[in-house]
């Protein structure tokens, strides 16, 4: 007899729907306290000097500013109007774009803001769908409120520039159609279903490609599902997995046909140099993220509860919400393990987005077990609301205020790229690699980046071949900055004269830059102790 022929069983089906409860008090939803937190930033972003407005973003957002403006001007996808480069996350990019055609200065940040605080309100209002789905949406905003904190403070997940904050919401609505229909084994979902699930599969890959892990292991899961459930699981995959092919196939060929390389370059510099097992980004995803300069073990505590919610079932939606963090969290190790094996480089915040999201889905189910009582939950949950907006309110006055260490050379970009930019020879490109974005986004005259982040793969290819000099004298460098206090490396053949290695992240290949003590041209302390240095680059010294 065929399996189909056979009543079907599915998994997570065997009890009773949950039982129909009340809302969630209007303060106690996750969307409400997006909102709060979305009119805090856009607030202290539109008031605050330009130059504090700047230190509320990440360093590397600039990358996707200065790309988004050239394309905007019709310039192409370059970040110093040299090199095209695919070096970013292509959604979030396109998002940006008409913000940078229709923006500029400081209200192109506020409107960053404004887009960015759409984005964390619909992660929110689909965070409190899988508190509708599983019946406890108190528990669920409760859940979220790790994630909504991080969000908005320490590493900043929505409001930074990134693209993280598209990831999550793309992760999130994943996740409310994941509850919704039962892990997808819902009777009614078929053909139609599995292929608009894996349209959402593919955009949180296009939000951010390192995603494709979590997302591989959602559709074998699926794929497992249907199986044991005597499913026609092998056309169900083909469907869930049609559409994440195809887009990810198109974006293959955009990058072949426009770039002349399959792959980001800015995941190709991090991968230069990648040998053995970098333990250090292990640590880092047990004890992150990091907030207001502690780790907060988020990591650890995430595969705790994952574990927790996976061998001691509560009900039936909760578990199908523990699995589905199981998944993000498991995508989030082999994320971290995968940059482990194929990159010496230091690993940053946006990196360790998936234990507060796991901790969403997960958590609720073993909070379940404990929180019995109706007045304790929302007692509870009241003040987890009320922690989460101060803390957010007193972190981005205590930043937008100056003098953070994290913020400090970022802040420091408009005045010393005005001062880079009346330097003589007028207009000529500069060289910078280490804390680039801020200085190069400022700048009017082109930034080379040396460490090849947002370059080209012909500036790859010229680093992994010795021959970086070569390149920025074919592309009139006159100039090279760093924004650090490193004293370089005297120079045995040139008296006065110190070397520097580049790129300073990672042990991949590396070029070396010769610059003289006669040659420095700018030397601008920051806060943090550091300064942004720039000397005059003589190509005879770097042949």
């Amino acid at each position: 007899m065929r399996a189909s022929s056979r009543p079907v069983v599915v998994p997570g089906r065997h009890q009773a729907p949950p039982p129909a409860v009340a809302k969630a008090p209007l303060w106690l939803t996750a969307t409400f306290l997006a909102c709060a937190l979305a009119a805090v930033r856009v607030v202290l972003v539109s008031v605050v000097p330009y130059d504090r407005a700047v230190g509320l973003f990440d360093d590397d957002a600039f990358y996707y500013f200065g790309v988004a403006r050239r394309l905007a001007e019709g310039a192409g996808s370059t970040f110093n109007g040299i090199d095209l480069t695919n070096g970013y996350h292509p959604l979030w990019l396109l998002l940006l774009v008409p913000v940078f055609a229709v923006a500029h200065g400081h209200a192109a940040l506020v409107v960053v803001t404004c887009l960015s605080s759409v984005v964390v309100i619909v992660c929110a209002r689909f965070i409190d769908r899988v508190g509708a789905h599983t019946g406890r949406p108190v528990l669920v905003a409760v859940a979220a409120a790790p994630l909504l904190l991080l969000g908005a403070t320490g590493p900043a997940f929505f409001f930074s520039g990134m693209e993280t904050g598209l990831l999550l919401l793309a992760v999130c609505w994943l996740g409310a159609t994941y509850v919704r229909t039962d892990g997808f084994t819902a009777p009614d979902f078929g053909v139609v279903r599995a292929r608009s699930a894996g349209v959402l599969m593919g955009l949180v890959v296009l939000a951010r490609l390192d995603a494709v892990f979590p997302m591989v292991l959602l559709g074998l899961l699926a794929a497992l599902t249907w199986r044991r459930a005597g499913r026609r699981w092998v056309l169900l995959t083909v469907s869930l997995a049609v559409w994440p092919a195809v887009l990810l196939s198109g974006y293959v060929v955009v990058n072949l046909v426009g770039f002349g390389t399959p792959a980001p370059v800015s995941g190709q510099a991090k991968a230069l140099g990648g040998s053995g097992f970098n333990l250090d980004v292990v640590g880092q995803f047990a004890s992150a993220p990091v907030l207001f300069g502690r780790g907060t073990w988020l990591g650890a505590l995430a595969v705790v509860v994952v574990v927790v919610a996976l061998v001691f079932p509560v009900s039936e939606r909760l578990d199908v919400a523990a699995r589905f963090g199981a998944v993000v969290l498991a995508g989030g190790v082999l994320t971290v393990g995968y940059y482990a094996l194929t990159s010496s480089w230091q690993l940053w915040p946006w990196y360790f987005s998936a234990a507060p999201t796991a901790l969403v889905f997960a958590l609720p189910a073993v909070l379940a077990r404990f929180a019995t009582r109706v007045p304790v939950r929302v007692l509870a949950a009241s003040v987890v609301a009320l922690l989460v907006l101060a803390a957010a309110a007193v972190n981005g006055v205590r930043v937008a205020g100056g003098g953070v260490q994290r913020a400090a050379f970022i802040e420091a970009g408009p005045a010393v790229a005005a001062r880079v930019d009346r330097l003589l020879p007028l207009g000529v490109p500069i060289a910078v690699g280490d804390r680039a974005g801020s200085l190069g986004y400022h700048l009017t005259r082109p930034l080379v980046h040396l460490e090849g982040l947002v370059n080209s793969a012909e500036y790859l290819d010229a680093l992994r071949g010795g021959r970086v000099n070569r390149f920025l004298a074919r592309r009139g460098v006159a100039l090279y900055g760093r924004g650090d206090a490193e004293p370089g490396a005297p120079d045995p053949a040139n008296p006065g004269c110190v070397r520097f290695a580049e790129p300073a992240q990672g042990a991949g290949a590396k070029a070396s830059v010769v610059v003289c003590d006669r040659d420095l041209v700018l030397n601008d302390p920051i806060e943090d102790g550091t300064s942004y240095r720039v000397w005059r680059y003589r190509t005879e010294l770097n042949p």
